[in-house]
């Protein structure tokens, strides 16, 4: 079973991660939320505690399988989701599954990129599949740091740099590499959701993921970048909180 943690009171609400960040990533987001919610602070296969894929079945199927076994077992008969970065995946194609069991969804920082991004994304996936252990030095030492760096923190945030290199270069490469194929179309595919509540949070200096460039009604766009977890909780909290309390 997935590896997790419980907070909080209230109605469930079970909080996915991104990639190789663990729970962690929702530390300054919980005060936020555990006076609302019985939060589920899950980690995905293969990331800290929680057991590695079996390589039966894809990524993704397997992720949906475990989270709603963890449902079960906890007994809640329904849920909402909070989602992030990569985790976003997980939780569409959990919604697609059972969605019967979904109150509501948050996808911050979407795992959505523009078409030319994912592109070069792709291209880089099938080199790794023809050289895996050129992924395996891409995802390793300054390489990985510069890239989080970069594409994580918009290098605003040295403080975060540490801890976020030191976690993520602790997973096994090869579930961090199973997260980046999971990636629909590396990223390009739009959302397909079943008809319930949703919300999407974008961050305006996101270098990584790219909102709409014609909002919804369903879409939010704050000042923040990819670390909008930790470095926007306040702003998170002020747009998701409403939504989630409708």
């Amino acid at each position: 079973m997935l590896s997790y943690e419980l907070d909080g009171s209230g109605p469930p609400l079970v909080l996915i991660h991104g990639f190789g960040i663990s729970f962690n990533i929702w530390r300054e987001l919980r005060p936020y939320l555990r006076d609302h919610f019985t939060l589920i602070l899950t980690e995905m296969p293969g990331i800290g505690r929680s057991p590695a894929p079996d390589g039966a079945m894809p990524y993704l199927d397997f992720a949906v399988e475990e989270l709603d076994a963890l449902r079960a077992a906890l007994g809640f008969e329904r849920w909402s989701v909070f989602a992030y970065s990569s985790g976003t995946r997980v939780a569409e194609q959990y919604l697609q599954c059972h969605y019967e069991r979904v109150e509501r969804a948050v996808f911050l920082c979407p795992a959505q990129t523009a078409r030319h991004k994912a592109l070069s994304f792709s291209a880089a996936l099938r080199l790794d599949q023809a050289f895996p252990s050129l992924g395996d030095w891409i995802l390793s030492g300054p390489r990985i740091r510069f890239l989080i760096n970069l594409l994580g923190l918009n290098f605003r945030s040295p403080q975060l740099l540490a801890p976020w290199f030191d976690e993520i270069t602790s997973q096994p490469v090869e579930v961090l590499k199973a997260t980046l194929h999971s990636l629909p179309e590396g990223g390009a595919r739009t959302f397909n959701l079943p008809s319930l509540p949703n919300l999407f949070v974008w961050g305006s200096q996101d270098l990584i993921m790219d909102h709409p460039r014609r909002l919804s009604a369903r879409d939010r766009l704050i000042r923040a970048n990819h670390s909008a977890p930790q470095t926007a909780a306040q702003e998170v909290a002020g747009v998701v909180l409403p939504f989630l309390q409708t």
